[in-house]
């Protein structure tokens, strides 16, 4: 069973309430009418389709849950996201943190992980020794906070408090990145 399938399996109300009632405990057909509140004509057809699908097993007058089938897809679905966070940023420093070109979290307790993520949007986002007004260098950070954690000009503070922007007379620059990704 795929993550997609089980999905699509339970998306459809009377198997989710059928397998809800497995799920709760109900193992023969007559606790699991009692307890989805469907009837027979309804829950028989559906009761097979999950079997069908590897999400109940029948054993003699039982259902179950197949929680192997249920862990698998976990696992599999777990690898998924895993390999398409990996494959979405390379960097492992930067995971978590920035998904495409979308800053989602600034760490807030790790001075290197921060350092690092900061650093990224800061050299990604400014050239080495160009000078930048206040506007300009907020509408540059404005693709990195939509809908991240951050608005522009917290961003912009963020930079400047950690050091990586320098801010003279309210013109901004670059400021030394050794040491950081970017």
């Amino acid at each position: 069973m795929t993550p997609e399938q089980l999905a699509i399996e339970l998306a459809d109300p009377v198997l989710r309430r059928i397998f809800s009632a497995a799920a709760l405990g109900a193992s023969t057909s007559a606790e699991i009418l009692s307890v989805s509140g469907l009837g027979a004509p309804q829950a028989a057809p559906a009761i097979g389709r999950l079997v069908r699908s590897g999400l109940l097993v029948q054993g003699r007058g039982s259902l179950a849950l197949d929680d192997d089938a249920l862990a698998a897809a976990a696992e599999t679905a777990a690898r998924r996201v895993a390999e398409e966070t990996a494959a979405d940023q390379p960097d492992p420093q930067l995971r978590g943190h920035i998904r495409g070109s979308i800053l989602v979290d600034v760490p807030e307790r790790e001075a290197d992980a921060r350092r690092a993520v900061l650093g990224h949007v800061a050299g990604s986002t400014f050239a080495a020794g160009d000078v930048y007004d206040e506007r300009t260098v907020t509408d540059r950070l404005q693709p990195w906070c939509e809908g991240g954690a951050l608005d522009a000009v917290s961003l912009r503070r963020a930079l400047v408090d950690d050091g990586l922007l320098a801010r003279e007379s309210g013109r901004y620059r670059l400021a030394d990145l050794v040491g950081c990704a970017g």
